[in-house]
């Protein structure tokens, strides 16, 4: 005798937060008025009893379920966005190498089904000294990498992505006309035109993973520590470990942050085999891009430390 199955629970709302992220976005008030319809249709259509939706994020709703054979996996639907797009793609691709495996994805790969990570503490939170947190991490980020080109997955490039930046860059500074003793402009070209020239100089092409900070970077159980929510491009590898080196224990933070920014991009080259002098140039290429993108937002102040920390990372690789 066949018994009657449990009842589902109702999937939860988004957090608050991120309610107000979406709303600012095009047709953000439409897709948050719609995804209880999504979320219920793939909840039945899949067979999972959904929890309650993770704290964070900025433009998706993530939440541990119970598939129908008892298994525990995390439901992730995004707003769909031009970053967001080849996730699924990527994940598929990497297969568990570095990163949480895709168990399924809707046709418009913009509704994931993904591994759960274990126990999940992020990286950002972990203690212990910061060498050991980003060689760990190095070595996850490795792991994705090892995997191939990517080529065929209908990513976008680095290169191009970057010359956008590029303009942008270029355009803001003339618009926005910022203080030249914080925001040098000798230093904000030589940021814009390393986003123009470092691609096309790369030795390899990778799938990157495009978002590699220590908040996406989860402690798991088949392996120390697993990425999550990539933004995935296909090209130079130096683009990927920038946020990891800046925001594991800040070295801004530190009195001479040009001494530990050489120790630990040494350490982290060494792990990837790439060259120390090109994963520091392309931080500062970074920096000088997140500086105006912040700037232009209105985060000034953050913006003014972000081109600080651009000119220490340009002197530490004699730029």
């Amino acid at each position: 005798m066949t018994g009657t199955p449990a009842p589902r629970s109702a999937p939860a709302p988004l957090p608050a937060p991120v309610v107000r992220n979406v709303r600012a976005l095009t047709d953000g008030t439409a897709w948050i008025d719609a995804l209880p319809g999504i979320l219920e249709r793939l909840c039945a259509e899949w067979e999972l009893d959904p929890g309650r939706p993770f704290d964070g994020g900025s433009c998706s709703w993530a939440a541990p379920v119970t598939t129908a054979d008892g298994g525990r996996a995390v439901l992730k639907v995004s707003y769909p966005h031009r970053e967001a797009r080849g996730e699924g793609a990527a994940l598929r691709f990497w297969d568990g190498a570095g990163a949480v495996r895709l168990l399924r994805s809707s046709p418009d790969g913009f509704a994931l089904l993904l591994e759960a990570c274990e126990p999940g503490g992020r990286l950002k939170d972990a203690e212990g000294p910061p060498e050991d947190l980003l060689t760990a991490a190095a070595h996850a980020l490795a792991g994705l990498w090892s995997r191939g080109s990517g080529e065929g997955l209908g990513l976008e490039r680095v290169g191009d992505v970057v010359a956008e930046w590029a303009v942008l860059t270029r355009e803001r500074f003339a618009r926005l006309r910022p203080d030249p003793r914080v925001f040098d402009p000798r230093l904000v070209e030589l940021g814009a035109g390393l986003l123009e020239s470092l691609p096309a100089t790369a030795t390899r092409t990778v799938a990157v993973h495009g978002d590699f900070n220590p908040g996406n970077i989860l402690a798991a159980t088949r392996t120390p520590w697993l990425a999550i929510d990539p933004k995935p491009m296909v090209g130079d590898p130096g683009y990927d470990p920038w946020p990891l080196l800046m925001q594991v224990d800040p070295p801004g933070g530190h009195a001479d942050p040009k001494a530990v920014f050489r120790h630990r991009f040494a350490l982290v080259a060494d792990v990837l085999g790439e060259p120390v002098e090109r994963l520091l140039a392309w931080a500062f290429a970074r920096a000088v891009e997140s500086s105006f993108d912040l700037l232009d937002t209105g985060f000034t102040e953050e913006a003014e430390q972000e081109m600080t920390e651009a000119r220490v990372l340009a002197d530490t690789a004699g730029l």
